[in-house]
């Protein structure tokens, strides 16, 4: 308005008219986004656009300040025709490379995150989320451990070829063929990739039952994505069971029980890029807190553990992560009334812990070994008796301040004048521990 902005010319594009004829009031050619709020549309614009950088293979990270009225042109020249137009480009951007097993983050970059979750309650922004919920709702193969715009997926409507096969465990090409047989699915030379042609799950079960053939212990493993060392705790505790009890055959095994595993744990996971500080996959968890994997599991599925992680760069039984903090508070015992030696040190003012250790290790000092609530090992701890006893026959100068009422400074300087020195000597190998018969007959 002061006539005084200098930045660079720029090429006049049919967004920037759009917003001057909103603003002004004038008139511009029709458009769908004219029935809608003008700062929620011209976002929705942006987004747009840069997931639309998708189609020209060029990087998020490549666009600067500078190019963001492109993005805004990219996305208008879309959004301007409506509905139809938007859901085109969503179904271009997923014959880009990628699978839905990647994430709806990585197929609508900055638009799906934005929508599902900064704008997730703002009512100006429903009209896009909505086609964006239903187009998902049509072409994805979502299951429990996925989630539609920031809401997780508690059952499965559709299926993909991958995700059938997975699930009941036979070859994808094998199983196309069957499909597009019962003309449930296009040849595949004819239809989509296997990870995006889907189908009503439900009204293909009977031909997916009738396909499923009963795999062995090796194959379930690999089906759900466990090592072998895992898959053998979950059997040895009763979380998978054979379907077949027969001793000379090894094909016991339906695959859909490892998916309905699998959907146990995943129903309610968040997504995770990452399994960033403080997650742990369980076996991992298990291991730390020295516990059966089946016991985080069993507080998982009964609401004791409500954090649980889906980490979106791996499949199975290896992206299903849990919250460590959440596992400890769920599953730790009734705390001892007791003190290990590192919180006994610092409580009394020793700095290093090996000091104490080492009057532990002479004989010097009293304990109790006890077992540790968590890691069930057998454990030297300070009880308040321990602690008693360690008060009347020993001083640190922390304690000096409360058993002789003067500065501790004080009261060291009076005893190396009395020629008294800590126990084992001045450069011993207790620290600076004094005999408590030896200072009350100097500061007493």
């Amino acid at each position: 308005m002061s006539e005084s902005l200098d930045g660079n010319p720029r090429k006049l594009l049919d967004f920037d008219q759009w917003i001057e004829a909103r603003l002004a009031g004038t008139e511009f050619p029709a458009s769908w986004l004219d029935g809608h709020p003008l700062h929620a549309a011209s976002n929705f614009c942006h987004l747009l656009g840069a997931a639309r950088l998708r189609l020209e293979d060029i990087p998020q990270s490549r666009i600067t300040p500078e190019d963001r009225p492109i993005l805004y042109e990219m996305g208008f020249q879309v959004a301007r025709h409506g509905e139809d137009a938007i859901r085109d480009t969503f179904v271009e951007l997923q014959h880009k490379p990628g699978s839905p097993h990647d994430g709806p983050k990585a197929i609508f970059p900055k638009l799906y995150e934005r929508l599902a979750y900064d704008y997730k309650d703002h009512p100006d922004y429903a009209p896009y989320q909505n086609i964006l919920r239903e187009h998902m709702a049509t072409t994805w193969p979502l299951g429990p451990g996925d989630e539609l715009l920031g809401q997780p997926v508690t059952e499965r409507r559709l299926h993909s070829v991958r995700t059938a096969a997975q699930t009941i465990g036979i070859d994808q090409r094998r199983l196309r063929k069957a499909l597009a047989a019962a003309q449930i699915v296009p040849e595949a030379d004819k239809g989509k990739p296997d990870a995006w042609e889907v189908f009503d799950a439900i009204a293909a079960q009977p031909i997916l039952a009738s396909l499923t053939e009963l795999i062995t212990a090796k194959d379930l493993a690999t089906a759900i994505n466990a090592t072998r060392s895992q898959f053998n705790l979950l059997v040895e505790d009763g979380v998978l069971v054979p379907d077949l009890d027969a001793t000379d055959v090894k094909a016991v095994w339906h695959p859909a029980q490892g998916q309905r595993f699998l959907d146990s744990l995943l129903i309610g996971a968040q997504q995770l890029r990452q399994a960033q500080h403080g997650w742990e996959h369980i076996s991992k968890s298990a291991q730390r807190l020295k516990v059966r994997p089946i016991e985080i599991i069993e507080a998982i599925r009964d609401g004791r553990i409500t954090r649980v992680g889906n980490r979106m760069e791996w499949e199975g039984y290896a992206a299903i992560h849990v919250y460590h903090d959440d596992v400890v508070s769920a599953l730790r015992p009734d705390p001892i009334d007791a003190k290990s030696i590192e919180i006994f040190a610092k409580s009394i003012g020793i700095g290093q812990p090996s000091h104490l250790k080492r009057m532990i290790e002479a004989g010097h000092v009293q304990t109790t070994t006890l077992k540790n609530p968590i890691t069930k090992a057998d454990q030297v701890y300070f009880t308040p008796d321990d602690e008693i006893a360690f008060r009347a026959r020993f001083v640190t100068p922390k304690l000096m301040a409360k058993v002789y009422g003067a500065t501790w400074q004080r009261s060291v300087r009076q005893l190396r004048d009395a020629g008294i020195e800590p126990l084992g000597g001045r450069e011993g190998p207790f620290g600076h521990i004094y005999l408590r018969e030896e200072t009350d007959r100097i500061l007493t």
